[in-house]
């Protein structure tokens, strides 16, 4: 993760705000030597949000988590989405 101090983050914002985008890393902005905020791409923001809400309820996270170690396992069935 890029740290960049909050004064040549005000000097480059144009290019971290396109690094941010292009890389879809954070970028930590500090003040005075502590970290402050994070710049972060709108596309990695949405899905922090959305698996936080799939994660929200413990029957959805037990739900995932037992689906994965499936997959892991290869206990998989094929299947045929409906419209």
């Amino acid at each position: 993760m890029q740290i960049i101090s909050y004064t040549d983050a005000r000097d480059q914002l144009a290019g971290l705000m396109e690094t941010a985008s292009r890389d879809r890393e954070p970028i930590t902005i500090t003040r005075n030597g502590a970290g402050k905020v994070v710049l972060l791409a709108i596309e990695e923001y949405e899905a922090m949000e959305a698996t936080l809400h799939l994660f929200s309820t413990r029957a959805n996270a037990s739900q995932i988590q037992q689906s994965l170690a499936d997959y892991s396992e290869g206990k998989i069935q094929s299947g045929e989405l409906c419209d």
